[in-house]
């Protein structure tokens, strides 16, 4: 009997805790011991909530918390809570961009978003590559003001002349003064691109990225004869420039009285028809056929000017200056070709 006694008694203090242990704890911390502790985050700030709520929802309405139109939350309102689980609210922000220091458009984003993203978005709504002289990876506040600039590369091609030079070939195959053009010059044509990056709409910096020569420049050449009046030079070198070529019967003569009628002590000795005075290279000429100051190339002799007359030079002759009398004989009488230069 007794035992039977202590049996019924154990049942009923079993019963007891069952029902009255979870309220004597509801009642020393206000709220049932399996209960979850949410972390709520919004506008900044962590709030955290043992709270007898079972949705997202309702933890939100318990908290006096609302969402406008535009704010996001990172679960479902109708998603059950669960012990040490974290709430997002995202709310949605205004803030400003310029591009290129224009006027501000005004924007709208969600709290979190960073300045990297709103960049991606705004390239990809005006077709531009954007830059931003901050850090990107930074949070927007809400009434930011976010300065763009654009970043564009543009390539031009130019085609410009590349000029002749000019050379001076001296050369003795031609008398002193004498000058010919030997091979006309003509300018080259260069291509370039070049690259230009404007920031902002402005010009930052150009860079040739590629050059090309289309036509390499031809120099000019100009012959400038160095032999003085009586050089020899060969016919046949390709700078020797004549007009034409004759054959013509060939004296000589020098100053003395039997050439010229004249003494050493005469004013007008060793003074030559043009006015000029003998040297080697002076040839008599008859006027009507070789003006004088016409230049010769006499073969074996060099070059020449005729400068004289004589009576004896008639029609296709030539007189050829010597130094010496005995050097006029040994000359004699023959016929020699003859170059008219130029």
């Amino acid at each position: 009997m007794h035992r039977i006694r202590a049996v019924c008694a154990v049942l009923v203090f079993a019963l007891v805790a069952i029902f009255f242990v979870p309220m004597v704890v509801f009642n020393i911390t206000g709220m049932p011991a399996d209960f979850p502790v949410v972390t709520v985050y919004d506008r900044g700030t962590a709030v955290q909530e043992m709270t007898s709520a079972h949705t997202v929802g309702e933890l939100l309405y318990e908290m006096g918390m609302t969402l406008a139109g535009n704010d996001r939350i990172n679960y479902p309102l109708d998603f059950p809570l669960y012990n040490d689980m974290t709430v997002r609210i995202y709310r949605e922000i205004s803030f400003y961009v310029t591009i290129n220091t224009g006027l501000p458009k005004r924007m709208t984003a969600i709290s979190g978003t960073t300045v990297e993203e709103v960049l991606v978005q705004t390239q990809a709504e005006i077709q531009a590559t954007l830059l931003y002289a901050n850090d990107i990876t930074r949070e927007i506040d809400p009434l930011d003001m976010l300065n763009f600039v654009t970043w564009q590369t543009r390539q031009f091609t130019e085609t410009n002349e590349i000029p002749f030079e000019t050379i001076e070939n001296l050369t003795g195959a031609m008398r002193n003064g004498q000058t010919h053009l030997r091979r006309r010059g003509s300018n080259g044509e260069h291509e370039i691109t070049t690259m230009v990056v404007y920031i902002g709409g402005y010009e930052d910096s150009r860079v040739i990225v590629n050059e090309y020569i289309l036509r390499e420049p031809v120099d000019a050449i100009f012959n400038i004869g160095t032999a003085p009046m009586g050089a020899l030079t060969d016919p046949s070198d390709p700078d020797f420039r004549y007009v034409r070529r004759v054959r013509l019967q060939a004296t000589a003569y020098c100053a003395c009285f039997l050439c010229t009628g004249r003494n050493p002590e005469d004013a007008l000795f060793g003074v030559t028809a043009s006015g000029r005075r003998v040297e080697h290279g002076i040839v008599a000429v008859d006027r009507t056929v070789f003006p004088l100051g016409t230049r010769f190339y006499v073969a074996g002799y060099g070059f020449a000017e005729a400068a004289d007359v004589g009576g004896a030079i008639r029609g296709y002759m030539i007189d050829l200056f010597m130094y010496c009398h005995q050097e006029a004989l040994r000359f004699g009488r023959r016929y020699v070709d003859v170059w008219v230069l130029h």
